[in-house]
């Protein structure tokens, strides 16, 4: 089997008993989160981002990195997408999105200030708490509380958020959603030698959507290329430093 490429990697010398997969929405988190809790028994029983009496174990797996510790005993992933089909994909499925957000051509959201609201159980919130529907400050900037003036800045200031798990977890393993598609057991051999974890004699892969069996199988849909008025615009905003640290540079 081919070795794995990853953009970076860290062992704190400790086997991990628990997994946390951080990335933006729509880059892959899911899938890495399914695909090593079914391979690796050692990380099976692992929350992810599902909140629990206390809130987020680790802070909501989309945002910025929070959390009250990070023991050598949890393995961090942080997974990226090439911004180009990672933009296509959040007009497609722009999760916790304003309605009106939601419906604007592709263009126009590329170029929008981004506005989340809480809209969802996962983050603890009933229908008749004040905070349900309202703006998810999440997806503002961590320190200064402002919006982001775009889709570009947000994913600039997440991926700095992103980049600083190894300063923080003894155990951490940042991946490209691309490889992680070409080569997904490739990716749990990797995690298994790397971390001392021992895992299931046959591969068992990830077949449905996000990798929840009630959401149907996964079918590939192919994003169209953006145009080269997007494009320069999308990398005109984008700290492409950072991106080429992650092996991502502008398409052809």
């Amino acid at each position: 089997m081919a070795a794995f490429p990853v953009i970076a990697e860290q062992s704190g010398g400790v086997a991990p008993s628990e997994l946390m997969v951080f990335g933006e929405r729509n880059s892959g988190t899911n899938l890495v989160h399914a695909l090593l809790t079914r391979n690796l028994p050692a990380l099976a029983d692992s929350p992810g981002d599902r909140i629990g009496k206390y809130g987020f174990c680790y802070g909501w797996k989309h945002g910025f990195p929070q959390m009250l510790a990070a023991p050598d005993t949890c393995l961090a992933v942080a997974v990226f997408r090439h911004p180009e089909t990672w933009v296509r994909s959040m007009h497609a499925r722009p999760w916790h999105a304003l309605p009106g957000l939601r419906d604007l051509p592709f263009e126009d959201f590329l170029r929008a200030e981004w506005v989340s609201r809480v809209d969802e159980a996962n983050f603890g919130v009933t229908r008749d708490d004040p905070r349900a529907l309202a703006e998810l400050h999440y997806d503002r900037h961590p320190l200064t509380g402002a919006r982001f003036a775009n889709l570009a800045q947000l994913r600039n200031a997440k991926t700095q958020g992103f980049l600083s798990l190894p300063a923080r977890f003894a155990n951490c393993l940042l991946v490209r959603t691309e490889d992680v598609q070409a080569a997904p057991e490739a990716l749990v051999e990797h995690v298994a030698k790397a971390y001392g974890l021992a895992r299931l004699p046959a591969f068992q892969p990830v077949t449905e959507r996000r990798g929840k069996p009630a959401d149907g199988a996964f079918t590939p849909e192919p994003r169209a290329p953006l145009s080269e008025a997007d494009r320069a615009f999308l990398w005109q905003e984008l700290d492409g430093d950072q991106e080429g640290r992650l092996g991502y540079r502008p398409s052809a």
